[in-house]
C-alpha cells in the first residue's frame, strides 16, 4: 500500500468526473484502514499455511566434562554439532482447519475492501455534484441580488422625487440585503463543497477550480422487481459476502480447537558430531513419532464456548445487516421511480422557464414587462432543480451498486450496455 503521506498527483484542470474517480486509490484513509486489515488477514494466512511446514534447526553445544578415574577418555572437551529435521506428517485435521479458517477471514478482508472502494466511490460522485450544484446556486443567488440592487437603485431615484414612500424604499432594502447575504453564503457553499471533494480525493489543499458537468447515460436504464433484485443483493452483497465469509471462519476455528483432542504424527531427522567419540553415540537417528493428548484440562471447552458467543454475535449482526439492507434497497428503488417522474416534471419546467424568459425579454425590449430579471432568475432555479434531480437519481442507482457490489447499476454505465448482476458477480 501506497504509504499515506506521499503527495499526490495534481487534479487536472478543469476536474471531469471521470478523472475524479480515476485518482481514488488506496491512499485514502478509508480505503487504506480497509486494506491493511485485510493484508494482516492474509498475512495470518499465509502463517497458518507455514505453520505445517518443515523446520531445520542446528545446534552448538559446549560441554566440558571430568572424566572418571578409569575412563579410557581422558579428554573434557565433550561439545556437540546436530542438525535436526522436523516435519509434521498428520494432525487429523488441526492444521487444515486452522488455514481454511484463515482462509475465509482474509476473504472477509477483501469484501470488507472492496466495499470500502464502493463507498468512497459514491462519496465522490456525491462531493462532485455537491459543487456543481453549489456553482450553480452561486449563479442564481448572483442574479436575484443584482435584480434586487437594481430595484433597490430605482427605489433611492424615486424616494427622492417623493414618489415612493420611506417604508416601500427599505423593504426594497430588507429585499436587498437579504439577497446579499444569499449570495456571500452561496460563495462560501462553493469554497466548502471544492475543499471537501479534495479531501474526499486525498488531495487536501487541492481544491479544484473547474468542474465538467458529467455525462449520465445510465439514468434511465430498466430495473427489475424489488424481489429479483433482493434475491441477486443477498447473495452478491459485500457487506453480507464479509459476514458469511467470517461465520465460516468461526467454523473452521471450531473444527481446529475440536482437532486438538487428536493425535499427531511426526517424523523427526537428527544428525549429530560430538567432539569425543563414544561407542554409544550415534551420528544419525531418525524418528516416526505419534503424539496422543491425554488430557488438556478445560481449554478445548473454554475455547469452543468463546467461539460460539462470538459466532452468536456473528449470525446476530448478519440478521440485522440483512434486515437494513431490505429496507434500503426498497427505499431505493422507490427513490429511483420518484425521480424520475420528478425528471419530467423538471423537464416541463425547465421548457417553460425558458419561453417565459423569451417572452418577458421580448416585452422588456416593447416596455410592456419588466420582470425580466426575474424570469432570469426563475430560469437559473429551475435548471438547478433539474440537475438536482438528475445528479439524486445519479447517487440513487449508485446506492444499488453498494448494496449489490455489482457495477453495472451506475448511472455512469450507459443504458443497455449494462450486464445482469447474476452475471457480473464471482
Amino acid at each position: 500500500m501506497h504509504g499515506l503521506a506521499a503527495e499526490p498527483e495534481p487534479l487536472p484542470e478543469p476536474l471531469t468526473l471521470d478523472a475524479a474517480l480515476a485518482a481514488i486509490d488506496d491512499r485514502h484513509p478509508l480505503i487504506g484502514a480497509a486494506s491493511a486489515g485485510a493484508d494482516a488477514l492474509r498475512a495470518a494466512l499465509e502463517k497458518a499455511r507455514a505453520d505445517d511446514d518443515a523446520s531445520i534447526d542446528l545446534a552448538l553445544e559446549l560441554h566440558r566434562i571430568e572424566p572418571l578415574d578409569d575412563s579410557p577418555y581422558d579428554g573434557r572437551d565433550d561439545s556437540r554439532a546436530s542438525v535436526t529435521l522436523y516435519k509434521r506428517l498428520y494432525d487429523f485435521g488441526r492444521t487444515r482447519h486452522r488455514i481454511e479458517a484463515a482462509s475465509k477471514a482474509a476473504s472477509a478482508g477483501e469484501s470488507i475492501t472492496a466495499l470500502a472502494r464502493l463507498r468512497l466511490r459514491q462519496q465522490v460522485l456525491r462531493d462532485y455534484f455537491d459543487v456543481l450544484l453549489a456553482d450553480l446556486a452561486a449563479a442564481t443567488a448572483n442574479e436575484a441580488m443584482s435584480v434586487a440592487y437594481v430595484r433597490l437603485d430605482r427605489a433611492r431615484d424615486q424616494h427622492k422625487l417623493g414618489r415612493i414612500s420611506e417604508v416601500e424604499l427599505l423593504e426594497l432594502e430588507d429585499r436587498y440585503q437579504k439577497n446579499f447575504l444569499a449570495r456571500q453564503r452561496a460563495e462560501v457553499a462553493q469554497r466548502q463543497t471544492r475543499e471537501r471533494l479534495a479531501l474526499t480525493l486525498n488531495h487536501p489543499g487541492q481544491p479544484p477550480a473547474t468542474l465538467e458537468p458529467p455525462e449520465l447515460p445510465g439514468l434511465d436504464k430498466p430495473l427489475p422487481d424489488y424481489d429479483a433484485l433482493l434475491a441477486t443483493t443477498l447473495h452478491s452483497s459485500p457487506e453480507l459476502r464479509a459476514i458469511d465469509a467470517r461465520l465460516r471462519a468461526i467454523d473452521e476455528r471450531r473444527k481446529a480447537i475440536r482437532a486438538q483432542r487428536r493425535p499427531e504424527l511426526y517424523l523427526q531427522l537428527e544428525a549429530q558430531e560430538y567432539r569425543q567419540d563414544f561407542g554409544s553415540r550415534t551420528p544419525f537417528r531418525g524418528t516416526l513419532g505419534l503424539e496422543v493428548p491425554l488430557y488438556q484440562g478445560g481449554r478445548v471447552d473454554a475455547g469452543l464456548g468463546a467461539l460460539e458467543a462470538e459466532r452468536q454475535q456473528r449470525r446476530a449482526e448478519r440478521v440485522e445487516t440483512e434486515y437494513r439492507i431490505r429496507e434500503t434497497l426498497l427505499q431505493t428503488l422507490q427513490q429511483i421511480e420518484t425521480l424520475r417522474l420528478q425528471m419530467k416534471q423538471a423537464a416541463v419546467r425547465e421548457d417553460y422557464r425558458e419561453l417565459y424568459l423569451d417572452r418577458s425579454r421580448a416585452q422588456y425590449e416593447l416596455e410592456i414587462r419588466t420582470d425580466l430579471g426575474d424570469a432570469m432568475v426563475e430560469q437559473s432555479t429551475a435548471r438547478r432543480f433539474a440537475e438536482q434531480t438528475r445528479f439524486d437519481l445519479a447517487l440513487a442507482l449508485e446506492q444499488l451498486v453498494v448494496l449489490t457490489g455489482d457495477p453495472a447499476w451506475s448511472a455512469l454505465t450507459p443504458s443497455g450496455n449494462e450486464t445482469s448482476p447474476s452475471e457480473t458477480t464471482p
